[in-house]
């Protein structure tokens, strides 16, 4: 990754864990029913970890925690991808102008 791109992600990873009482935070109804499903199935994920050995809870809390992670690091990506496609169509629009002093990551497909 480029260091435009990598500082980029960096600044905007910050913003994507500001506030999310803020007026303008989006969220979707299947975030909400997500959010739902979970909050009805956690108690079950607690009882049927308890039924397991204690070597089995610690490999299923581990695997959890994997998704959890896994999860958290697809949403970062979703928000700042979602960042550089605005950038990309305000360019392409001509709203923003090319700065030559910029180098752009090889893998950044054009609109």
């Amino acid at each position: 990754m480029s260091d435009v791109w990598l500082k980029f992600a960096q600044f905007l990873g910050t913003l994507n864990g500001e506030n999310v009482k803020r007026e303008s935070y989006v969220r979707t109804p299947e975030f909400e029913a997500a959010l739902e499903a979970w909050k009805e199935t956690e108690q079950e994920w607690e009882v049927f970890l308890k039924s397991l050995p204690a070597d089995e809870q610690e490999k299923a809390e581990e695997m959890k925690e994997c998704l959890e992670d896994f999860s958290s690091a697809q949403e970062k990506r979703a928000y700042i991808q979602g960042y550089v496609d605005c950038v990309q169509v305000l360019y392409h629009m001509g709203l923003l102008k090319e700065n030559t002093q910029l180098k752009w990551n090889k893998y950044t497909d054009t609109l």
